[in-house]
Formats: structure tokens, sequence, C-alpha cells
């Protein structure tokens, strides 16, 4: 599901290619936003679709919520042999979405400023790693939870993939500024740098000299 940002980086520069990946990691973060909030609220309302590209802390909150408020089938609650009045007021199943939402608009806030500076996505990759240890700790590895297991995974593989691409965006050296020179040929792009300067003196030395030699000759001649 992650495929649906990826980038195709060929023919690029390697600057285009690492800001690539960046918007990549950025894309596929905001992807996760959209599926948890579409998560929480079709479970708040009684629904069973489940999308697994998402965060499960804010999911397991939601979770914890419709139990303990008494929104599961009577049979659950018969076979745990917990009573309507050990439950908490349906009320309160309010309290338990606006704390899922909370904590998946961070997410949304790591996105958003992300673009301007990168530490909000190293916020996002160590938010989701711990998202990830609490999902393994609460729903243990086994063949039921490999699938929800590998969508981490594949996350947390564009998280560090675009926090190592902004890395490595820092250290290439800045790119100089073309400029154009006006030669007898026409007009030719270069960039600003030492050697440019040194190339256009030449030309304009080697043209004056010509300019120069053939005014000497026509006075000669005259």
């Amino acid at each position: 599901m992650a495929g649906f940002f990826k980038n195709n980086t060929y023919g690029l520069s390697e600057r285009e290619r690492l800001t690539a990946k960046y918007n990549t990691a950025r894309w596929n973060l905001l992807l996760v936003v959209a599926f948890t909030l579409v998560n929480i609220f079709i479970l708040a309302f009684g629904g069973g679709t489940y999308f697994l590209f998402s965060a499960s802390v804010p999911f397991l909150i939601t979770t914890y919520g419709v139990i303990l408020c008494g929104k599961m089938p009577a049979g659950f609650y018969e076979e745990l042999g917990v009573s309507q009045d050990m439950l908490l007021p349906q009320g309160a199943m309010t309290v338990f979405v606006v704390i899922a939402v909370v904590i998946t608009s961070l997410y949304f806030v790591f996105w958003l400023f992300s673009k301007k500076k990168s530490g909000f996505m190293v916020a996002a990759l160590v938010f989701f790693a711990i998202d990830s240890l609490v999902m393994l700790s609460g729903m243990g590895i086994s063949i039921d939870t490999a699938i929800d297991i590998l969508m981490h995974a594949w996350v947390l593989y564009y998280l560090i993939s675009g926090v190592s691409a902004h890395k490595k965006l820092k250290a290439l050296p800045e790119e100089d500024e073309p400029v154009l020179v006006y030669t007898g040929d026409g007009v030719t792009e270069v960039a600003i740098d030492d050697s440019a300067e040194e190339v256009v003196a030449e030309e304009v030395s080697v043209e004056k000299n010509t300019e120069d030699y053939s005014v000497d000759d026509t006075d000669k001649t005259e």
C-alpha cells in the first residue's frame, strides 16, 4: 500500500533523487494519518472494517473504549464474567476517541512541518517505532499479526529512508547559479565558479589581443 507514493528517480540528479525520496516518506506518513483516522471512527461507530496501513496505538485506545463502554456484544462480557455495572457509561467513549484522534493528529503535525524541518520527520520515525513496539507487545508475533507487522515495517522503511535522504541532501555541496556568457557564436550558460571566471577572462583577453592585432595591421597597411 505504501507503493501508492513510490517515486521514479530514473534520469534525476542526486539532489532531485534524494528530494523525491524525502517527499515519498512524507506522503506515506500522511497516508498513515488518513487510514488511522478512518479506523478510529469506523471502530467507534461499530464498523468491522480495518485498514492495516495505520498506527496501532490510537486504534488500541479506541478498542479499549469500545470494550470498557459496553459496546461489544453481550456474549463477549458473559464469557469474561463482566456485568454491565462494571462498565463505563456510553458517554465515556468520546474521551477515548478524542485521545486517539489527538495522538493521530501529532503525526499530521509531523507531516505538515516536515516540509521545512527534517526534525519533524525524525519525530515521526520515533513515534511510529514506539507504536510498532506497543503493537508487538500487545498483539505478539503470530500468523494473525504477520500482515500488521509487515505493514509497520514497510512504513518504518519509508520513514528511515526519508530521514536518511534528508541527511544526505544537507551533505551535498551548494549548487552554483548559472550565468550567461556572450560569445561570438551566441549565448552559453555556465556555472558561477572560479574556473568559469578564468575561462571568460581568457576568452576576453584573446578577443582583445585579436582586435589590437587587427588595428595594428590596418595602420601598417595605410
